[in-house]
C-alpha cells in the first residue's frame, strides 16, 4: 500500500452554526499559495485543482479525524461540500453526534486547536528550482482524509466556521420555537 502523507494548515476566526440538527465545521483544507518546508529540506505546494479527481469520485465521503488517527479511531465528521476558492480548497464537514466530535467543536470554538491537515497520496508532481531551493508542486493527489490537528504546516489554511442550529432558539427560529412551545 502507498504511504499516506499529511500536510497541516492553521486556522483563525470561528463562527458557530447548527443546521438540520447537525453541527458543521468549515475550513480551508489546502491553501493554493501556501508552502511547506518538508523534513528533507524541499518546499512543497499544491497546484489548484490537485484534488479535483478525488472530489468527483468521493467528495462527500472524505472523513474528518482528530489528528490523523484514521487507522485507530472512527471519524468525528464527514465532508458534505467542497469549494475551490481563490485562497484554497474549502471543505465543510458534518460532525458526528459523539463526545469526540463535541470536543473537536469546543476546541475549535475556543481557539485551542489551530489546524486542519490533509492526508493524501501523491499521484503526479513536478519539481522546480526556486530561489529558496528545490520545490515540489503537487499537481494531482488522492485525498484520503482530513485531520483536525494542533500543529500546522501551512499557515494560510484555517477553520472558517463552526455551525450549529437550535430550532428552539426564539432568535434563530422564532416561528418554530413558538410552534414547539405550543405543544410542550
Amino acid at each position: 500500500m502507498t504511504e499516506i502523507e499529511t500536510r497541516t494548515v492553521s486556522f483563525d476566526g470561528i463562527e458557530t452554526r447548527t443546521e438540520d440538527g447537525f453541527r458543521y465545521l468549515r475550513g480551508v483544507v489546502v491553501p493554493w499559495a501556501g508552502e511547506y518546508r518538508m523534513p528533507n529540506g524541499l518546499t512543497e505546494s499544491f497546484e489548484r485543482g490537485a484534488f479535483t479527481k478525488t472530489l468527483k469520485e468521493r467528495g462527500h465521503k472524505i472523513p474528518l479525524y482528530q489528528q490523523h488517527e484514521s487507522s485507530s479511531t472512527l471519524p468525528v465528521g464527514r465532508s458534505v461540500s467542497w469549494e475551490d476558492t481563490h485562497d484554497g480548497l474549502v471543505a465543510e464537514f458534518r460532525m458526528a453526534r459523539t463526545e469526540r466530535a463535541t470536543e473537536v467543536l469546543s476546541l475549535a470554538k475556543d481557539g485551542m486547536v489551530t489546524g486542519l491537515s490533509v492526508g493524501f497520496i501523491p499521484v503526479r508532481s513536478r519539481t522546480e528550482t526556486r530561489s529558496t531551493g528545490q520545490h515540489v508542486v503537487r499537481v494531482e493527489a488522492r485525498m484520503h482524509h482530513v485531520g483536525f490537528v494542533d500543529t500546522p504546516a501551512y499557515e494560510e489554511a484555517r477553520v472558517l466556521s463552526v455551525r450549529q442550529f437550535d430550532a428552539d432558539d426564539p432568535e434563530i427560529a422564532p416561528r418554530l420555537a413558538r410552534w414547539r412551545g405550543a405543544f410542550a
